[in-house]
């Protein structure tokens, strides 16, 4: 080695050391053992395992979930032993070795640390980095494994626990890695999660360790290709393209890691020769941590976690809220995190981020609601609180080939609990035939037209069919929303389709859904909502009553095919069982509410939700100058009876009016309009218009 480099390694060090000062391992210490005793706890659970070489991959964010124990008495790194090659790609992202430095930290023990640098060697002399890569070095998991490399390599020089000889290895292993990654880095990497990655891994790395790289333009390169992927992924609305939240996550995430080194540290542990090679400005990068945090903000649901939308498991989200409330100081995230700064947030931020944590103010957002309409998403709640009432609505592009046959899909939580679910993602593996299962049209809460040609999964990662879907329109207005999501495709037999969904939700605890299908010839139909796991159904005359814990709500179904005297027909809910999957790699028995019906040329059906003690009636509408009431389809009606002073009728026009009077009436009160409510309170009722 020479003086040179020496100097360079020593510099190095120097910086590490002050890193650690900064984190403050004593006062880490003292704030698991106090704040977050269960979470230290089950840390030291985790840490023992690994001393053993056993691996459970639990941890909130972990793309591939599997929480079943695997001891690997010899370590084998590109093995899998439950034939998951996801389990491989797990294992070699590293995500869970800093748990050994923090268990050091909170109990002195040195065999900790031990450990923690034998797996990093051990990968080191069994994984060589080659042109083609390997299970163990694909781009996507180097990336992951540097950026937590880059983390320890830190800790473990700042506190004197690697030889000069130890950390110069470490970082040339890093040098090779990145080369690597820009060598084997494809076009479409800029579009995907994959290169964001792989990029962010490359800025961080030249960040801290600059002077001690071997090439200093892939640094260069690195920043201004993740600006480009920034740029293309992340919608003006903060929703990521891929139409996953868990992929959102992980870009959010990784932006979040970078973030970190301007926001806490303020670049002084930037090598000075490198500090050029990067912009002063940072306020894009924190701006667009901002936005992507609000989607995920108003996404959650009263549980603070996230819809299981394609590839996704329900997950908590504040601890994302937290992180997004020390890079931001926005006030609104503080109010959706944790109480105290969880563990993976202290490892992240340290002293200073827990601090600041410690010190914001808490704001409730102003609004309740949100539209994204780039990607179709549409998030709907009755307040902040645990026991609100919430809808998700999602009608938009497939996205990447984590994209699910989801097109006018429904969840929705009543008092707080969750009733209709997306069904979850289960597994990745091409042999697996409930991935298939998973994606398809009949997983969602949606309607299918003859068994589910529109929409049709051939592989992993593709489909055979897709539609086509049309911009969500979104309207709300004193307590009401209303939206309609509708898409275009074609039949196995080359028929062309459109289905159009719309729904309205009172806040309630009310919704009415309202099915609308144009397809020539006669076609079968069926409409699916799936149930969380902990809600039972019982049927009872027309309607079906759910219950989870102490809530009830009850759901409703008609149906009418076009005709010029068809009339609603009550279609009461069949009960089928189903498989539901809120994590990868872990199933669940579940109950789906299932509806059945044919038509030719046309068809309408509407379905009801609401607390059990609403009662729900039709009403007449007549149109202006008629004698008799509307009975050709044209309206949807339904009247939830809250009490005997209050009640909300909602219509949904399905049709134009094209001849008649343009003006209708419902309850003695004129209307117009293509959808809207009446509220009735007392003796006083008003219409409220939602779409001309």
């Amino acid at each position: 080695m020479t003086e040179e480099r020496k100097k360079i390694l020593a510099a190095v060090t120097e910086r590490a050391e002050n890193f650690v000062k900064g984190f403050d391992p004593e006062f880490a210490a003292g704030y698991m053992k106090k704040r977050e005793e269960a979470e230290a706890e089950e840390l030291l659970i985790r840490a023992g395992e690994l001393m053993d070489q056993t691996f459970v991959f639990a941890d909130k964010w972990d793309m591939e979930p599997c929480r079943e124990p695997y001891t690997l008495t010899e370590m084998k790194w590109q093995r899998t032993p439950n034939g998951d090659p996801e389990w491989i790609f797990m294992l070699n992202r590293h995500d869970y070795l800093h748990k050994l430095m923090m268990a050091y930290y909170l109990t002195g023990n040195e065999a900790y640390t031990d450990k923690l640098k034998w797996y990093l060697f051990h990968w080191m002399c069994h994984n060589p980095i080659l042109p083609e890569g390997s299970d163990s070095t694909r781009t996507i998991d180097t990336g992951i494994r540097c950026m937590n490399w880059e983390d320890l390599i830190l800790h473990l020089a700042g506190n004197g626990m690697l030889t000069q000889e130890e950390l110069d290895e470490l970082l040339l292993k890093l040098d090779e890695q990145f080369e690597n990654l820009r060598q084997r880095y494809i076009g479409k990497y800029t579009l995907s999660n994959w290169g964001l990655l792989q990029t962010t891994a490359i800025c961080e790395g030249y960040l801290l360790f600059g002077d001690s790289l071997c090439h200093p333009d892939t640094g260069k390169w690195a920043w201004q290709e993740l600006k480009r992927q920034l740029d293309l992924q992340v919608m003006d609305d903060g929703s990521h393209w891929e139409q996953s939240v868990m992929y959102h996550m992980e870009v959010l995430l990784a932006s979040m890691r970078l973030m970190k080194w301007k926001e806490l540290e303020e670049n002084n542990l930037c090598p000075e020769r490198y500090r050029s090679d990067f912009p002063e400005e940072w306020d894009w990068l924190k701006a667009l941590i901002e936005k992507m945090s609000l989607y995920v903000l108003y996404c959650a649901g009263p549980d603070h976690r996230q819809p299981a939308q394609c590839d996704s498991d329900r997950t908590d989200v504040r601890d994302i809220m937290v992180k997004a409330s020390v890079l931001t100081g926005n006030s609104v995230f503080r109010f959706g995190g944790y109480e105290a700064l969880d563990l993976e947030s202290l490892w992240l931020f340290g002293r200073k981020g827990a601090e600041r944590y410690e010190a914001a103010v808490s704001r409730e957002p102003e609004r309740l609601n949100y539209h994204a309409q780039d990607t179709g998403n549409i998030y709907i709640r009755s307040s902040w609180k645990e026991d609100a009432n919430y809808t998700y609505l999602s009608c938009g592009p497939q996205g990447s080939g984590h994209g699910h046959g989801d097109l006018t899909h429904i969840s929705l939580y009543y008092q707080g609990k969750p009733f209709l679910i997306d069904s979850g993602r289960y597994s990745y593996r091409e042999d697996e035939p409930l991935r298939m299962e998973f994606k398809m049209l009949q997983a969602h809460n949606v309607c299918v037209i003859d068994d589910g040609s529109l929409i049709r999964p051939d592989g992993s990662w593709s489909f055979h069919s897709y539609g086509d879907c049309f911009k969500t329109y979104y309207r709300e207005k004193e307590g009401i929303s209303y939206c309609e999501m509708a898409y275009r495709g074609r039949l196995a037999n080359g028929e062309g389709c459109l289905v159009t969904r719309k729904v309205m939700t009172a806040r309630e605890g009310l919704w009415l859904i309202v099915n609308d299908i144009w397809c020539e010839g006669k076609h079968t139909v069926r409409e699916y909502y799936h149930l969380d796991p902990d809600a039972e159904a019982r049927a009872a005359e027309d309607e079906i009553l759910l219950t989870n814990g102490s809530v009830q709500l009850k759901a409703l179904g008609e149906q009418q095919e076009h005709g010029p005297w068809t009339q609603p027909v009550p279609i009461p809910f069949q009960l089928e069982s189903c498989k539901v999957s809120l994590e990868y790699n872990r199933l669940s028995d579940s109950m789906c509410l299932v509806k059945e019906g044919s038509f030719s040329d046309s068809f309408v059906s509407s379905s009801a939700f609401c607390g059990a003690g609403v009662q729900v009636s039709a009403p007449e509408v007549y149109q202006f100058g008629a004698g008799e009431p509307v009975s050709d389809g044209r309206v949807t009606a339904k009247t939830f009876h809250l009490s005997e002073e209050e009640s909300w009728t909602f219509l949904v026009w399905n049709r134009e009016t094209f001849r008649g009077g343009k003006m209708y009436e419902c309850s003695g009160v004129p209307v117009y309009g293509k959808a809207g409510a009446i509220h009735r309170l007392g003796g006083e009722q008003t219409w409220i218009r939602l779409r001309n």
